[in-house]
């Protein structure tokens, strides 16, 4: 990421059989820096001892500051001296910064104190005195009344980054790659690709009829929860619902929308684990293959698939399928809310390797459809370059009809393109 590179932080000291929560989050942070653990979604708070609103706190604390963390680091560098910075100081900083800005509940002196415990507790006393001068600098600039949502809600508008990446937590590339096509205002739609979505089930055909205390929003089978745990504990638990973001939802629909399939085709999704896609053309009556490349990922898929290994670069078919979806890797763009970590891979390098792979998986699923048939291109991706540049640009195919999703508070963004051969 262009302007924030993380310090190589030292050795920590392995945790406790029980952490606090600002603890266990600094931790958890450190070994993300480091690359110990690259993906958010590893972090168990039973492994550190936290249950319930513990866990929560450190949940939301581990998610808001690697969201936040140029905005963070930006504040500390106005009172820090010039130059590299521990790791630990960095992130402990971020922590101070998230309570005293992102939370309303928690008072100043707590946000700074905890932080600055959080250090001292994984034996970095002789940082400590640092964190607590510059958080209780950053302290000083918090507005007292909320003027807006998130961390710049708190902040003076002059006393707020110029920069649009730094103000939202995002890659300099790509704010690069959205050019200036973005719908005003624009700083909202930024902020949006950092918001998390409430949790959004769809109920199975033929299940009864699902009632619950935090049910927000109903939409048809869609159905949106204050709680995720009621939800994951109840109608998931009994297969009555599955958990399904409503923007991958909108794949499915277009497969029997636009690409016009009918109950008995046969459709092929090409990248198909975890099986949320595949399970929703299955329960439309679609005739569905799952195949994926990771013969573990296949096994994790449900079981009542019918779930195959393949490469999708060499796929393991003969042309034949009405439609075929190619749900490509991807950088992740339209669900930063949730995978805050993306942010930290979007380069250069890495999103022209992407593009070279959603290129040549869709070239190599383009051979398998019938005549007549379609081919469905999507990504959890709202980077113009792995969308429309991918779906655009295959040779001898025309777009059917495509949707860009923005992230909002109901659904996270992503799009999909459905292609005719010529």
């Amino acid at each position: 990421m262009a302007g924030w590179s993380p310090a190589i932080t030292p050795h920590v000291p392995p945790a406790p059989l029980s952490d606090d929560s600002r603890t266990a989050a600094l931790r958890a942070l450190i070994s993300l820096e480091r690359g110990v653990m690259p993906h958010l979604s590893e972090w168990d708070a039973a492994e550190v001892g936290l249950e319930g609103s513990d866990a929560g706190l450190a949940r939301e604390l581990i998610l808001g500051c690697a969201t936040h963390a140029r905005l963070y680091d930006w504040l500390s560098d106005r009172f820090l001296r010039p130059g590299p910075q521990p790791a630990e100081l960095r992130i402990a900083l971020r922590i101070a910064a998230h309570q005293l800005l992102a939370f309303d509940r928690v008072p100043p002196h707590a946000a700074v104190a905890t932080a600055v415990e959080a250090l001292r507790r994984i034996g970095c006393p002789h940082l400590t005195g640092v964190a607590n001068a510059v958080a209780r600098r950053i302290g000083e600039l918090r507005l007292e009344q909320r003027e807006g949502d998130g961390p710049l809600g708190r902040l003076p508008f002059d006393q707020r980054p110029e920069s649009e990446a730094v103000r939202h937590g995002l890659p300099d590339l790509l704010i690069q790659d959205l050019g200036d096509g973005l719908p005003e205002p624009r700083d909202a739609q930024l902020a949006a690709l950092n918001r998390r979505p409430h949790l959004c089930t769809r109920t199975r055909p033929g299940a009864p009829s699902v009632h619950g205390s935090s049910i927000l929003r109903r939409e048809g089978a869609w159905i949106w929860w204050g709680d995720p745990h009621e939800a994951l504990r109840g109608p998931v638990a009994d297969n009555r619902c599955v958990v399904q973001d409503r923007s991958q939802g909108r794949v499915a629909d277009a497969i029997l929308q636009t690409a016009k399939a009918r109950p008995g085709d046969l459709v092929l999704d090409l990248c198909a684990a975890p099986g949320g896609k595949s399970t929703g053309m299955r329960d439309a009556g679609l005739v569905v293959i799952s195949a994926d490349v990771s013969s573990s990922k296949v096994t994790e898929m449900p079981g009542d698939l019918l779930r195959v290994v393949s490469d999708g670069l060499a796929p393991a078919f003969t042309p034949g399928f009405e439609v075929v979806l190619v749900d490509a890797p991807c950088s992740n763009t339209g669900v930063l809310g949730r995978r805050p970590e993306a942010r930290l891979r979007y380069d250069r390098k890495h999103r022209d390797q992407l593009i070279d792979l959603q290129s040549e998986l869709l070239s190599a699923a383009a051979a398998l459809v019938v005549p007549g048939g379609r081919l469905v291109y999507s990504t959890c991706s709202i980077c113009p370059p792995e969308n429309e540049g991918v779906a655009h640009n295959l040779d001898g195919w025309r777009v059917l009809g495509q949707h860009l999703q923005w992230p909002n508070e109901w659904e996270a963004g992503g799009y999909y393109a459905v292609l005719l051969k010529v």
